[in-house]
This record gives structure tokens, sequence and C-alpha cells, in this order.
């Protein structure tokens, strides 16, 4: 007998799954995003994360196909991490939780197969003292924001205390307060003179576009900020084994993504209801 669910993913870290810092992205190392530049997280991603995690206990490599040379399917099916609230602080008005109608349709369709009940008015957020102002989010207007209750919202357990904190945004303004919530960090490349000689040798194509560098071995790293809130699905194929203890495994803190080894990537993971709250 299979059997599935849903979860949401929550960044208690800025979390960074992109591509690698390379010379086709400049001085950039962005995180991963589909072309209409929503963020998610690939099924691919949270699943190499979570095999790594299991890899101390020899049962549970198994729901990832078993031993690494084994190339069976697994007994785990992973879906892709799709945004729900995006962190954002503003001055003046301190941390919001923005999501879209967009964002908050997809939602109800993939975790209850359904449309939310009462899709919210936009703009619109959950104080209600803010309720028919102006709200200025940096270069961002809203203006006669309405009121949204709360409890027609879905919202993990983690962010609770911020229920009176969320705002909704139309879709076309989504992308724009993504970019102000991204974490960005200059990080240095470790490298010494010789390794650096040896790479401008072996790369004398790219050398004019190199001499336009000003800091050759500088770049910046994005990563989704801490407090974002995303959701997947999974699901077992007839013959998995030891579901209890599956579920217990998902609910641990787990790291994803790259640059672990500097502070990035610890998220946890938690149930979500048919309402859209968490267990």
């Amino acid at each position: 007998m299979t059997q599935s669910g849903n979860a949401w993913l929550i960044c208690r870290e800025p979390v960074h799954i992109g591509g690698a810092d390379s010379d086709s992205r400049g001085n950039n190392n962005p995180i991963y995003r589909l072309p209409d530049r929503t963020p998610a997280i690939p099924g691919s991603s949270l699943r190499g994360a979570l095999r790594e995690h299991a890899l101390t206990d020899s049962n549970l490599t198994n729901w990832f196909g078993g031993d690494p040379d084994n190339a069976s399917p697994g007994q785990i099916s992973l879906g892709w991490g799709w945004p729900v609230w995006w962190p954002v602080h503003v001055l003046g008005y301190g941390n919001w939780w923005v999501s879209c109608p967009s964002w908050l349709r997809q939602f109800a369709q993939l975790t209850t197969g359904q449309m939310l009940p009462n899709l919210p008015q936009v703009p619109a957020l959950t104080d209600e003292s803010l309720k028919n102002q102006t709200v200025f989010l940096r270069w961002v207007k809203l203006e006669n924001v309405a009121y949204q209750d709360p409890n027609g919202l879905p919202l993990p357990q983690e962010l609770q205390s911020y229920r009176d904190r969320l705002l909704i945004v139309p879709d076309d303004a989504i992308n724009v307060l993504v970019d102000m919530g991204l974490v960005r960090q200059p990080r240095v490349s470790l490298k010494t003179v010789d390794e650096l000689e040896a790479e401008r040798k072996e790369n004398t194509e790219k050398e004019e576009e190199r001499k336009e560098t000003l800091v050759k071995n500088l770049f910046s790293v994005e990563g989704i900020p801490p407090g974002a809130a995303f959701f997947f699905a999974w699901s077992t194929r007839k013959d998995v084994q030891n579901v209890p203890q599956w579920k217990a495994f998902l609910h641990q803190e787990h790291h994803l993504g790259g640059l672990w080894s500097v502070g990035y990537g610890r998220v946890v993971i938690e149930d979500i209801y048919k309402t859209g709250g968490s267990k």
C-alpha cells in the first residue's frame, strides 16, 4: 500500500541552491529560479540532502535507492519545493512574510486539490491597524491595502508567531519583493597565486574577459532568507517499510544546498494539515 503526504520546509538559516560559481556566471552565484523568476527547490536537491543525512543508517538509505552502486529507484518519491511565504525586511515596518495569489493557489491545488475558499483581495495584510492605508515597501507602493484574517491562510507552526505580519501582493509584484528579501554575501575564492596563474594559462581564450574583472577571486552568493516557507509532496512505493521511521526522519532538522560548511542550509520540515496549517 502506498502512502503520501505534504510537508512544509522552513529555512532556519540562509539556503543556497544554485549553480556553482563559474565563468559563465561572472561574479554571481544566484539561487535556483524558474524561467519566470520564481524561486524553487528542485526535487533532486531535496532528495540528495536527505539521502546524505540518511547515510549514517544503512536501513534508511534504501529509501533513496540503497547502496550508491545500486541503480534501483528507491522507495520514496520527493516533489519540488514551491514557495508560499518569503520574508522581507522593510525599514519602518520590520519583517513581513510575503506571498501572492499564484503561490497560494498553487499551494491549495497541490495540497488539497481545490482552490482556497477565500482568495484574498490584494494587496492585503494581516495587521488590521494598517487597513486602508498606503504601505511603502522600499520602492514598492501598496495603496488602500485590505485586511486579511490570518485564519484563512496556510502557515507552518514555525511561523505562527508572525500571523499578524503576513502580506499578500499582486503576482506582478512578487519578484521584486523576492529580490528584496534575498540574502547576499560577498565571498572570496581561496586560491593560491600558483593556482590562479595555472587557471589563467588554461583559459587564455577568456583572458580579455578576465582583465575586465576588478577582483578576480571575489564573487557574490545569493541565499534564500531565513524564515522562507516552501511546501513539497512525498510518496512511497507499495513495498516500502517503516513509514513511521521515515516520517520521524523527515521531521528532523536537515541541511539543504551548498555552503553548509559556512552556516548555510539549515531547514526544518513539518507536516501539513489539509487546512494548510501544521501538525
